[in-house]
């Protein structure tokens, strides 16, 4: 089956480079809209809904869910093109604050969060553009397979991978202590990581990000990139988060409820482009 999986997504991704981005986002959402019609993941995200909209009729959230499988379709058919995507010049793509990335990331041992909302991917373009490395933390997928096609498209748009785990945390300690930065997604569950409130219920949450701005006194900066229409894109970083509010915050626990909310901001302003099928919340 995952060998199945491959060979049908390697053949999509063939395909979409032939008809081009805005054809290839069109059909990956058209697809995956189909395919949420009958997916028994919208079990999840219909219960993810009543945690985050109570106020919501069953009828909004069964919209807000079918828009979703259509956005998460667009950015998969988005995913062979990102090593085409270029910030200058660009049209399709507007960058906001721009120098709150910039600007601290000179300094080295900064930390860039986003979450699994519009196009996640391209949040690291215009760093990447800019010059700057960046190491990736990601969870691979179950499937071998697609995940060695992934790592082969995020490599060849310019981003460097660290894969979750012990090694990858050694790995995480040495490029911070060669004033390196890191880049993480802080929106899943992570059943080893601590409970913190998540819209006012407690999700597994990975601590990662705050030991490591505990320890090696980063700069966090949050940031997104959302879908403003078809495949034109606004990705906007926030205020960095200074080592001196970090410690000011002082506990782990503190400094993730504090994430959470920049989280929980961008999924009340755009639900539809976030994925609400993962089982985030503690059972």
């Amino acid at each position: 089956m995952n060998l199945i999986q491959y060979i049908l997504l390697s053949c999509f991704f063939i395909f979409s480079k032939i008809i081009g981005i805005r054809l290839s986002s069109l059909l990956g959402g058209t697809i995956m809209y189909t395919y949420g019609f009958f997916s028994k993941k919208n079990l999840i995200g219909i219960k993810n809904l009543e945690i985050v909209f109570p106020k919501k009729t069953l009828k909004e959230r069964k919209s807000i869910l079918k828009k979703m499988w259509f956005h998460f379709g667009r950015v998969v058919g988005e995913y062979p093109h990102l090593n085409k995507i270029k910030i200058k010049n660009n049209p399709l793509l507007k960058i906001d604050s721009i120098e709150n990335l910039l600007e601290p990331i000179k300094n080295g041992k900064c930390i860039f969060f986003s979450a699994h909302i519009g196009n996640w991917e391209l949040s690291s373009h215009p760093l990447i553009q800019n010059g700057y490395d960046i190491n990736f933390i990601y969870r691979p997928p179950n499937n071998f397979y697609v995940e060695k096609l992934l790592e082969k498209i995020r490599k060849n748009y310019g981003v460097k991978l660290i894969k979750k785990g012990p090694d990858g945390a050694k790995e995480c300690i040495k490029v911070l202590k060669g004033k390196g930065n890191l880049g993480m997604l802080i929106d899943q569950k992570m059943n080893d990581g601590i409970a913190i409130k998540f819209f006012n219920q407690e999700a597994m949450t990975a601590t990662a990000i705050a030991k490591f701005a505990i320890k090696f006194k980063c700069t966090i900066i949050p940031a997104y990139c959302i879908r403003a229409k078809g495949i034109k894109f606004n990705i906007k970083y926030f205020k960095p988060i200074t080592y001196e509010k970090i410690k000011k915050l002082g506990t782990e626990k503190k400094i993730l409820l504090y994430l959470n909310k920049y989280i929980e901001d961008w999924i009340k302003n755009y639900p539809e482009q976030w994925i609400w099928v993962h089982n985030r919340w503690k059972s």
